[in-house]
C-alpha cells in the first residue's frame, strides 16, 4: 500500500506564479542566473533549469518548517522562491545562514528588481515584441459566438471587484502606459485577420478560468496570465518580451471582461 506523504507540495500554478515574479532568474542575492536553456534545434522546447524552493518547509522536520502555517500557505507563491540548482541545495543545507528572514528578503528584493526591469523596458516595446506575444495565442480556434468582447466595467471598479492589491494595480498602471500601442497593434492585425482580437480574448479567458480552477488568489491570477503570455512567446525571454506581455494583459484587463464582472 502506498504511504501517504506528509509533504505539502506546491501546486503547479503557484510555481508558475513565483517563476513569473522571479523573471525566470535565480533570486539568490548576487546570482540572477537565467534559468532556461534555449532550444538549439527546430522543434525543441526551452528547458527550464530552475528549482522552486519552499521558504518554510513543506513537511515537518524540513528546513525552516513552521507548524502554524496551513498547507495552502506552505504551497502559496508567497512561501516559494525560484533558484538555480546550487543555490537551491545551499539554502536547504546551510540553515544557520539561510534563515526564513534571509530568504524572504532575498525574494522581495529580487522581485522588486524584476518589476523595475520590466517597467524600464515598457518604452522599448515594438510591434515585433507584440507579435511574438500575441501571434501564437491568437491562433487558437474559437467558435465565433462563444466568446465576445463584452463592455468592461470602469477600471477602478474592476480592480476593487477583483480584490487586486497594490502590486497588481501598479503593474496594470505600468502596462497601460502602452495601451495606445497595443490597441493600434490589435487594430492592425484585425484589419488583416478580422477574428484576431476575438481569438486573443478567448485564449486569455481560457487561461483565466484555468488559473481560477487552481484557486489562485487574485494577484496571483494576474501574474499567472502574464507568465502564460510569456510562455506562449516561445524561447525569447527578454525584459522587452515581458513588458509586451504585461502591456497586452493590462490592455485586455481594461477593455474587456477577462476577470470577474459581477
Amino acid at each position: 500500500m502506498a504511504q501517504t506523504s506528509l509533504r505539502d507540495r506546491a501546486p503547479v500554478a503557484q510555481e508558475k506564479v513565483v517563476i513569473a515574479r522571479s523573471g525566470n532568474k535565480c533570486a539568490y542575492p548576487g546570482c540572477g542566473l537565467d534559468l532556461t536553456i534555449d532550444p538549439k534545434a527546430h522543434g525543441d522546447r526551452p528547458k527550464a533549469t530552475g528549482k522552486v524552493a519552499h521558504i518554510a518547509a513543506a513537511s515537518p522536520g524540513g528546513p525552516r518548517y513552521d507548524a502554524s502555517m496551513t498547507p495552502e500557505e506552505r504551497g502559496s507563491a508567497q512561501n516559494l522562491v525560484y533558484l538555480c540548482g546550487p543555490h537551491h541545495d545551499a539554502v536547504d543545507t546551510q540553515l544557520e545562514y539561510h534563515t526564513r528572514e534571509f530568504l524572504l528578503e532575498a525574494k522581495r528584493a529580487h522581485e522588486v528588481a524584476v518589476e523595475r526591469a520590466v517597467r524600464n523596458a515598457l518604452g522599448e516595446v515594438t510591434y515585433e515584441e507584440l507579435t511574438v506575444v500575441c501571434t501564437v495565442i491568437a491562433s487558437t480556434a474559437v467558435a465565433p459566438l462563444q466568446f465576445g468582447v463584452e463592455l468592461a466595467l470602469p477600471l477602478q471598479e474592476k480592480i476593487e471587484l477583483n480584490k487586486l492589491g497594490a502590486t497588481s494595480v501598479q503593474r496594470i498602471t505600468d502596462g497601460l502606459s502602452q495601451a495606445a500601442r497595443v490597441e493600434e497593434f490589435i487594430g492592425f492585425q484585425s484589419s488583416v485577420a478580422p477574428s484576431f482580437g476575438r481569438r486573443l480574448v478567448a485564449r486569455f479567458k481560457s487561461d483565466y478560468f484555468a488559473a481560477r480552477a487552481e484557486d489562485l488568489e487574485p494577484d496571483a491570477v494576474f501574474d499567472y496570465l502574464v507568465e502564460t503570455a510569456i510562455e506562449n512567446a516561445g524561447p525569447r525571454d527578454t525584459p522587452q518580451i515581458r513588458a509586451a506581455a504585461l502591456a497586452v494583459i493590462a490592455y485586455l484587463f481594461e477593455i474587456c471582461e477577462i476577470f470577474e464582472r459581477e
